[in-house]
């Protein structure tokens, strides 16, 4: 899974702290600001950060990001029910 975004950013770096509690490798590239990469543009066409790209899924939002990741890795429950 490849995480795209600024790590100077809150939003951006919530993302992989949650991902490591969980026990989750993320590879984490920097979004191209001010010059967005294509992958970056492809993972979000809004250009909003985070991006995560799962395979041909691509999701951006934080929250969503972490929600879609206690949903397909449940175990370790972070997110209760």
């Amino acid at each position: 899974m490849m995480l795209y975004g600024s790590t100077l950013s809150p939003f951006v770096r919530k993302v992989p702290a949650y991902a490591a509690e969980k026990g989750i490798d993320l590879e984490i590239q920097p979004s191209g600001f001010p010059h967005p990469t294509p992958e970056f543009c492809a993972a979000s066409p809004f250009r909003k950060m985070p991006a995560l790209s799962d395979g041909d899924y691509c999701l951006s939002d934080s929250t969503a990001i972490i929600h879609y990741l206690e949903a397909k890795f449940p175990e370790p429950e972070l997110i209760p029910a």
